[in-house]
């Protein structure tokens, strides 16, 4: 069965940015709905693609699943990489975990660059657990082995920038 799916709704909307864009009449709130409408299509399709991936895995099918899920996870990329970011800079507020990565921080980075995902997942655990803090699930989605180990590097990165940074940034304050 090799059919296009029809959107109708995604479609519409479309139509009416248009029209609003020719019309020179734009209303910020619909492209933003739009957008997030978009989104939130994107991540269940992803999750749905998981799913079906794992599903596929010992089957003929099992490796085009694969390569799709990659294409689409690598959609997201930017948009993890910078709310991964974002909840380390969040999480430095806390004072417990801020010197628990602080006296780690060096190790962990060290297990990144060397691609060491299992590792660094248990370090950050480990940091979590004794804590008593929610590992955060954004988190969780960077150690997924659909990212290749230079996306699960940057995203590690980025987490850590964050959390580890000495300086009070923009970016925290937002």
């Amino acid at each position: 069965m090799n059919t296009s799916i029809e959107q109708p709704m995604v479609e519409q909307l479309i139509e009416k940015l248009k029209i609003q864009l020719i019309d020179g009449n734009l209303n910020y709130d619909d492209f933003r709905k739009v957008y997030d409408d978009l989104r939130r299509l994107q991540r269940k399709f992803q999750n749905l693609l998981q799913l079906a991936t794992e599903d596929q895995r010992r089957r003929k099918e099992g490796e085009k699943f694969q390569r799709l899920y990659q294409h689409v996870a690598g959609w997201k990329a930017s948009d993890l990489m910078e709310s991964l970011k974002r909840i380390g800079f969040a999480l430095k507020k806390d004072s417990a975990l801020k010197d628990a990565f602080d006296r780690q921080g060096y190790r962990i980075l060290e297990l990144v660059r060397a691609g060491k995902r299992d590792e660094a997942f248990h370090a950050i655990l480990r940091i979590f657990v004794s804590s008593k803090k929610q590992f955060p699930s954004l988190l969780v989605e960077a150690f997924k082995p659909v990212y290749s180990d230079e996306l699960f590097k940057i995203f590690l990165f980025s987490f850590l920038s964050g959390i580890l940074s000495k300086e009070e940034t923009e970016q925290e304050t937002q």
